[in-house]
């Protein structure tokens, strides 16, 4: 049939021809046309007819069964023989969005740890000096250290069914690279954010802020405006790059905050914009959202100034067990994350 629907092509677009260098008179040309089309719409109605699914039901009762049933009020079941749709692709349950993982510094490679140079303090403010002097000092304030980044195993185990491996109408090994990622992206984001830094967990940016860095808000209980336009413009001072980080629900408690005048412009701004001062705010579930005194609501600083040791790729190996019919999936990634320069980050502190 193909070849046929090309054949006819062929011909309608060389009657086009023919019309142009009067081979054939504009009659003639009219009825080959529609003689033509018809051929194709006969061919195309064949092609599509010969696409078409099949589809299978089973019935469990007559037409005879079902008027009798009903006029005798009796229940007619399908017993488990009605046409069944199975979809073969896999339904996810929503995740958070991990555009923090998208702005940190990312480390590769194999190593057992990465050690990167950190300049700081930096050097002290020069001096003046007269002409010819000989008793100008050395910098003593200037350090260079090493921040390491020790990479860990993190470990996800999906059993599966041999039932649902093989009978199933979803390939789950296909969707397993896609499903531990989301996984892995989702711990890591967490990671990234709340790490206490103790044990094998990241050094996260809400983690042991410095106490020159934290700004106290200047009321109790839900942070205002003005406590982000005071960490805004501390950042502006220092960066044009800089990030807020905060919970939703800090950033609602911020918008009903009702004070007149100014705060209103700001506002806006941030509604508008997700902005405030020009420094961008992001807004993840990730972040922590007491603001009980002395927690840190909100953390402001570079994120590439946020490293990421990544040492591998996701590694799926399937594990087989005498007496079980399971296929235990067992995946893999070795990370670990630490703000690079801590004073280059700054958290604003509930009252």
């Amino acid at each position: 049939m193909e070849n046929e629907l090309l054949a006819v092509n062929i011909e309608l677009r060389s009657l086009g021809d023919k019309v142009g260098d009067g081979s054939i008179k504009a009659d003639e040309a009219k009825a080959k046309l529609d003689e033509l089309r018809a051929q194709k719409r006969e061919i195309e109605q064949r092609m599509a007819q010969a696409a078409a699914p099949i589809e299978k039901s089973g019935r469990s009762a007559s037409v005879e069964e079902v008027r009798s049933a009903m006029v005798e009020k009796r229940a007619i079941t399908l017993n488990g023989t009605g046409a069944i749709s199975q979809i073969a692709q896999l339904a996810k349950e929503l995740a958070r969005k991990k555009r923090i993982l998208d702005m940190v510094r990312y480390f590769y490679g194999q190593n057992a740890s990465t050690n990167i140079p950190v300049l700081s303090p930096s050097l002290a403010v020069p001096g003046a000096y007269a002409e010819g002097a000989t008793n100008i000092l050395p910098d003593d304030q200037a350090r260079i250290s090493a921040k390491t980044i020790t990479p860990h195993a993190f470990v996800s185990i999906l059993p599966v069914s041999a039932e649902a491996l093989t009978l199933g109408s979803v390939n789950l090994e296909s969707e397993l690279p896609a499903i531990f990622a989301e996984a892995f992206a989702d711990g890591f984001a967490q990671q990234v954010v709340q790490g206490d830094g103790t044990g094998l967990n990241f050094n996260g940016l809400f983690n042991n802020i410095a106490a020159d860095n934290r700004i106290q808000c200047a009321t109790a209980g839900t942070p205002r405006v003005a406590d982000f336009v005071n960490l805004a413009l501390t950042l502006r001072d220092f960066t044009d790059d800089a990030i807020i980080v905060t919970h939703p629900t800090v950033y609602a408690g911020v918008l009903a905050d009702s004070t007149a005048g100014v705060a209103e412009l700001y506002k806006e701004e941030l509604i508008r914009n997700k902005t405030i001062e020009g420094v961008s705010v992001l807004l993840t579930g990730y972040a922590p959202s007491s603001i009980a005194a002395g927690a840190t609501v909100a953390v402001a600083g570079r994120m590439r100034d946020y490293g990421f040791g990544l040492a591998s790729e996701i590694s799926i190996k399937p594990i087989n067990r005498v007496g079980d019919t399971n296929t235990y999936f067992q995946a893999t990634v070795f990370g670990n994350g630490t703000k690079i320069v801590d004073k280059n980050f700054y958290g604003l502190a509930a009252r």
